[in-house]
């Protein structure tokens, strides 16, 4: 059986005009190929040479009959890009059926000849659009146009090598005085900026996906205690045990407690110290960054980095009465939180991860601690 041809939405209906020119391109092979001979030999008076002659038509009319059966087209049709396809298949619809089509056309004849023509024309009388005359609706098909079968391959796009990104300029850093927790942890800031390396691709720019200033509550937050953690791993070689162990002190009489400030403390904030030594109070909402810029009323906290690690607005602080959390808001080089346990949790962007008292939050070069969470003392 041939195969099918494609949908009717990708072939539209045959013209009149060419299904015209296939009639004529047909009814002159039949006069070629022997239709000539039939009024020659009545010229002469030739038996033989009308024998023939009708021979000949008979055999192009089979031909063209099993044509039009199996492939959908004749001579013509082949020619002027045209075929009979079933209506829901899209396949030939076969000899019996093309046989039907031709009695209709036949019977047209009976009337005076002009009946003929008008079923020849009765495509045009289609309200559908699809231009299906009386034989084509009696014999269920529809004459298509299947030139655009034919696809023209589109050229293969260039393929734009990625240009070399500049080299940046390394500016001379100063030494600044430190609280001796992020001399301590800095270690562990480079552990996590190597973690995202192999997590994030750093060959290509991070979208950004802005959080929303009020943490929606459609889901839980991110408990801690669930999460991955990335363990410190242990070197293999060192000194030996015994010397690596740490003996324990003795008593001291020398250390003497320092009485408490009787400065009252606010137990509604929290409070986080950066590298910077800088200390500051986050009552609802923070954004950190490089140049952290908001429309809403929010707080903003801008540290200082001459290398560039850190995002404009790099990460958002949330201060609840049950806790604090942090989320990544996009940045380029990511957010890893240090529990004070030694743990690290690596910020997805727009996830809120709880912290606890003490835990490091390591974003580019820079470090942030949480002193104080609402509810509790501050640590030292």
């Amino acid at each position: 059986m041939h195969a099918p041809y494609p949908v009717v939405d990708e072939l539209s209906p045959a013209t009149l005009a060419r299904r015209l020119s296939a009639g004529v391109l047909d009814a002159g092979l039949l006069l070629v190929l022997g239709g000539w001979l039939i009024p020659a030999a009545r010229l002469r008076d030739t038996a033989w040479l009308a024998l023939l002659g009708g021979s000949l038509v008979l055999v192009v009319v089979v031909v063209q009959w099993a044509l039009h059966g199996r492939t959908g087209a004749t001579v013509g049709r082949f020619a002027t890009g045209i075929r009979t396809l079933d209506v829901e298949s899209r396949r030939p619809i076969g000899m019996l059926r093309v046989l039907l089509r031709g009695a209709v056309v036949a019977a047209g004849l009976l009337a005076f000849v002009v009946g003929a023509l008008v079923v020849l024309a009765s495509p045009s009388f289609d309200r559908t659009g699809r231009r299906r005359g009386w034989h084509d609706l009696a014999a269920r098909d529809e004459v298509l146009d299947v030139r655009s079968r034919v696809l023209v391959q589109a050229p293969p796009t260039p393929v734009r090598l990625p240009e070399p990104a500049p080299t940046p300029v390394r500016q001379e850093r100063r030494p600044v005085s430190v609280p001796g927790w992020a001399v301590a942890e800095s270690s562990a800031a480079n552990r996590g900026t190597d973690l995202l390396d192999v997590l994030l691709d750093e060959g290509r720019p991070a979208a950004l996906v802005l959080a929303p200033i009020s943490p929606q509550r459609s889901g839980p937050d991110l408990d801690t205690r669930a999460t991955p953690v990335v363990r410190q791993v242990g070197l293999s070689y060192g000194l030996a045990p015994e010397l690596e162990m740490t003996r324990p002190a003795g008593p001291r009489d020398d250390l003497v407690a320092q009485p408490a400030d009787s400065v009252a403390v606010d137990r509604t904030v929290a409070e986080v110290e950066l590298a910077d030594g800088r200390r500051v109070l986050i009552a609802r909402t923070a954004l950190v960054g490089r140049n952290p810029a908001s429309d809403a009323d929010v707080q903003l906290v801008r540290v200082v980095d001459p290398a560039r690690s850190v995002s404009k607005t790099h990460l958002q602080i949330g201060v609840e009465p049950g806790g604090v959390w942090v989320a990544d808001r996009g940045s380029t080089n990511g957010t890893v939180v240090t529990l004070p346990d030694g743990a690290q949790v690596v910020c997805r962007v727009d996830q809120q991860v709880r912290l606890r008292v003490g835990s490091t939050v390591s974003f580019g070069d820079c470090s942030l601690r949480l002193v104080r969470a609402p509810g509790s003392d501050p640590v030292s």
